[in-house]
């Protein structure tokens, strides 16, 4: 599974993908996003640190993304993330 959490105009979003499966869910803030981020163990706390910078270094600057990541699509579900249709 990929993920990406990237800020946005009114927080942040968390964009998961497995194939042609595409899970959402907004945050209020980068700081939320990468909390659930640590939970769902996305990554590390070393990650959320740079993640969560005001002024991010380069390689975060649009946000956290990883290529492969172990994640439960039902624990996603429960934690209130949604399909795209």
């Amino acid at each position: 599974m990929a993920v990406k959490i990237v800020p946005v105009e009114d927080g942040a979003q968390t964009v998961t993908s497995a194939g042609d499966q595409v899970w959402r869910k907004m945050y209020p803030s980068m700081d939320a996003a990468t909390s659930e981020a640590i939970e769902l163990q996305i990554m590390g706390p070393k990650e959320k640190g740079i993640a969560d910078m005001s002024q991010p270094m380069p390689t975060y600057a649009q946000g956290f993304s990883s290529p492969e990541v172990e994640v439960d699509p039902n624990e996603l579900i429960r934690r209130g993330f949604l399909l795209d249709p």
